[in-house]
């Protein structure tokens, strides 16, 4: 396994409030399935991240996966941009060359097969603005967004949600920094200096951005229309629909007397 130098209590507070917005997370399992695959899994009997799991994670005990949203506020620290397909890398720089003309400073992860794109913010932003900014941004760009006209390969934009219920977690990204179970390695960050004190000065060292800023990136804007979420009022009200004309159908097929 790879190893970096040893993670104290100061660089795990360091990363808490760069990459931590609500106590849920995942755990990496340490042994591949049936499939070779280690898959992630929510800790059982509720354990909640901690400052010592964020040292485990740091040292290569264990590898967490982090959620984007708390949902008691709706609101991010962060926006991270998955992207594993064969242009990735160059439309990830892409984007952050457009994201620095926005005065929008970002730091690039390299990944098991493509990289992560990071923006951090002063303050929580609220996620539902996340990502009108980015998913506007890459259309704007021609970047490629995985489901959009059907697509199955493009960027995966973290938050995944708008918002989440008080019960739900939404989708969870691999804490950086951290040991990748399936490769045992470790998967640093473009422009520092490969350990783990210098990966967390420059990670802090970036620009945050600003509410009023975010704000102002996404006045007018709206979601684009093929990744609108369909509303549970909508789902419902389809449902009903279509049970009426169920009915209806039935009703029409019955024999004449």
């Amino acid at each position: 396994m790879e190893r970096a130098d040893s993670a104290t209590p100061e660089m795990a507070v360091w990363y808490w409030s760069l990459f931590v917005n609500r106590l849920a997370h995942t755990v990496q399992s340490q042994r591949p399935g049936d499939d070779g695959k280690h898959y992630y899994y929510r800790p059982k009997q509720g354990h909640r991240l901690s400052l010592e799991t964020i040292c485990q994670h740091l040292n290569g005990q264990l590898t967490i996966g982090l959620y984007a949203i708390n949902p008691k506020t709706q609101r991010s620290k962060w926006v991270a941009i998955d992207a594993d397909y064969e242009s990735a890398l160059e439309d990830l720089l892409k984007l952050q060359w457009e994201l620095r003309q926005d005065g929008v400073e970002s730091a690039l992860e390299k990944s098991r097969r493509g990289a992560h794109l990071w923006i951090f913010a002063d303050q929580p932003l609220l996620a539902r603005d996340c990502r009108i900014y980015i998913y506007n941004l890459a259309m704007r760009l021609r970047v490629p967004v995985k489901g959009g006209a059907g697509l199955a390969e493009g960027i995966e934009v973290f938050p995944r949600q708008n918002e989440l219920r008080a019960d739900e977690f939404g989708n969870a990204i691999r804490g950086p920094l951290g040991i990748h179970r399936a490769v045992r390695k470790r998967y640093w960050f473009y422009s520092a200096d490969y350990g783990l004190e210098a990966q967390l000065e420059y990670l802090s060292r970036l620009r945050k951005i600003t509410e009023e800023e975010m704000t102002h990136f996404v006045a007018g804007l709206t979601m684009p229309e093929e990744f609108q979420p369909r509303s549970r009022t909508s789902e419902t009200t389809l449902r009903e629909l279509l049970d009426q004309v169920s009915l209806m159908c039935t009703a029409g097929a019955r024999p004449k007397r």
